[in-house]
């Protein structure tokens, strides 16, 4: 599930503490930002503060319908690092029109952020163990990607940069 303690780190490079909240075992709603499972949906017009859905492999956005435009964030989570549909979500929740945060969780870490950011995702949970500043210092490896992306609708090649 959800690790609500980690921090955030933004696409921008910045870290943040994470605000959202999940529902506890006794079933009782947080005031606040409050993050939901798919299952939990029904709870979405109780919450005060932000909304955000979190979304596993068994909840495809091809397969099922979310309220987007009642969203804030969309927490995406990566089960393992060899399991690529976290990116094919992300790209089709953007090409459906969503416009809210899209945050990385799970196996997330230096490595693959690059590659999650060209995909659409505005924020990530670095794993647990893994330094979220050397992390942070990764996000700017790559500047001038060569193919069109989510995050990069013209490649460098295109613009004549």
């Amino acid at each position: 599930m959800l690790n609500t303690a980690l921090q955030v780190l933004s696409k921008d490079g910045s870290v943040a503490d994470n605000t959202y909240q999940v529902i506890g075992e006794d079933g009782a709603l947080p005031q606040g930002d409050v993050v939901l499972t798919v299952a939990q949906l029904d709870q979405l017009q109780n919450i005060t503060g932000k909304k955000g859905l979190f979304i596993t492999v068994d909840a495809s956005p091809e397969v099922n319908t979310f309220p987007l435009d009642q969203l804030d964030t969309i927490f995406i989570d990566f089960a393992g690092f060899n399991d690529g549909r976290g990116y094919s979500f992300a790209a089709l929740l953007r090409r459906q029109g969503y416009q809210g945060e899209l945050r990385a969780t799970g196996d997330v870490f230096k490595d693959v952020l690059n590659y999650m950011k060209r995909s659409g995702f505005d924020s990530f949970v670095v794993k647990e163990g893994k330094d979220i500043q050397e992390a942070a210092a990764g996000l700017g490896d790559f500047t001038n990607p060569y193919q069109a992306s989510t995050a990069v609708p013209q490649a460098h090649y295109q613009t004549g940069a």
